[in-house]
């Protein structure tokens, strides 16, 4: 099948990652998440289907990022998705940047708080939620790219949609089938 703007945009969004450019690959990256949020919840509002996405996927996206689960993660009334969306999403719309209040650092640091400190493998959670989203089942992209993912190399475009291959890898690792509940 032919790339869409998911793919696409998913494509542009690693590339940049892999130059250490990770406002560029949320740039490209915020599409794909929105038109995937859509496909997911058509009738929501931009920001409550991106939010809801966040959060139907933060579990994954943590493991992804740092080995272990974080959900439900609130600090002075900012949740992960809220932090994701307001601080990343909208700032780069509206100011043409991240917020301060997001950054993206160059190991394996993850702090929380006034400043949400992430490392570069929580932009890699992002961009496999996507992947992963059974609403994306039919994308493709044109490079062979793997990638390792929990003791496993994959082809990327043999993840797209297949969420319960990754989410079952992970409930083996922590041996807890109820990891997603």
């Amino acid at each position: 099948m032919a790339a869409t703007s998911v793919s696409r945009r998913i494509e542009k969004s690693i590339e940049a990652l892999s130059a250490k450019d990770y406002e560029g690959s949320f740039v490209h990256l915020f599409p794909a998440i929105d038109k995937t949020a859509k496909k997911r919840r058509p009738k929501d509002s931009v920001g409550a289907r991106i939010k809801s996405f966040i959060s139907d996927e933060e579990a994954l996206i943590s493991g992804v990022a740092t080995n272990n689960i974080f959900r439900d993660i609130n600090v002075d009334g900012v949740d992960f998705p809220t932090a994701i969306y307001k601080f990343g999403r909208t700032s780069i719309v509206h100011e043409g940047e991240l917020d301060e209040r997001l950054q993206i650092n160059d190991g394996s640091v993850l702090q929380i708080g006034r400043i949400w400190s992430l490392p570069p493998s929580y932009l890699t959670g992002l961009i496999i939620a996507v992947v992963l989203s059974p609403e994306n089942v039919t994308e493709r992209i044109d490079k062979e790219l793997s990638i390792q993912l929990f003791g496993h190399k994959y082809q990327l475009n043999e993840l797209w949609g297949k969420i319960e291959i990754i989410k079952q890898r992970m409930c083996e690792l922590w041996q807890n089938e109820r990891l997603f509940d």
